[in-house]
């Protein structure tokens, strides 16, 4: 079932029944990719038709942030529950050490970058990452990444550039030879320990961003899309266009 904020759809489906979708799109010899929706996506979205778009021919949108659960219900859409980008990712990455899937990891800093690979590397033993690239590059430099990519053949990509470019990125190189990608923000800095990730009880009641804020004070400006996104939420319910 699809559930649908501001022209955008949003698979309602929880963490479990995403997992199975993405099992399935390992089974099919095409490209599909995995937009993990949060608030600030949603608020670009409404100035960026492109970026709308994109989120829109995803093969799979989950809702990603428990202000974006709580909205999307005071709409009177429905939604199974929040599915962390970072979780998924992690239920992913397992699925690929247990069915011998390989995997490419692109975004973050190079320490980072390199960082998280080990870290992933103890986490599911056996995991078998082809290889990885930051995300800091030029143009020159992007295409030495598709090069390797298209070389090595994963069958997961992870994709860590930030939104909305991460997901633009995906949608614009669907023709690589990828079974998934995923966009997942800057999850690498969580799996790195370069930040830790925020105590469960914030977790639960939709505090994450601000304690990633709190540790990453350059996140501060992201602050402003949680009262735009709640305006746009009030406005809709009110009938404002």
């Amino acid at each position: 079932m699809i559930s649908m904020m501001f022209g955008l759809k949003i698979d309602n489906v929880n963490r479990e029944e995403a997992l199975r979708y993405i099992e399935s799109f390992f089974a099919e010899n095409r490209f599909h990719y995995i937009v993990t929706l949060n608030p600030e996506g949603v608020v670009i979205a409404q100035r960026n038709k492109d970026f709308s778009s994109v989120i829109n021919s995803a093969d799979l949108v989950v809702a990603d942030g428990s202000w974006l659960v709580r909205a999307l219900r005071f709409l009177g859409e429905e939604i199974e529950e929040r599915v962390a980008g970072i979780d998924l990712l992690l239920d992913i990455l397992r699925l690929c050490r247990d069915r011998g899937l390989s995997v490419y990891l692109l975004g973050a800093r190079e320490e980072v970058i390199s960082s998280a690979k080990k870290r992933l590397e103890e986490m599911f033993l056996g995991i078998k990452i082809l290889g990885f690239h930051n995300g800091y590059f030029d143009t020159d430099e992007e295409k030495r990444i598709l090069d390797e990519i298209r070389l090595l053949k994963p069958d997961f990509l992870v994709v860590g550039l930030g939104m909305p470019k991460q997901e633009i990125w995906m949608n614009h190189h669907r023709d690589l030879p990828v079974k998934v990608a995923i966009g997942v923000g800057g999850s690498f800095d969580v799996i790195s320990g370069n930040i830790p990730r925020a105590p469960y009880w914030m977790q639960s009641i939709g505090l994450e961003w601000l304690y990633r804020v709190l540790k990453d004070p350059k996140r501060i400006r992201r602050l402003s899309f949680i009262p735009r996104f709640l305006l746009l939420v009030l406005k809709n319910k009110l009938g404002i266009v």
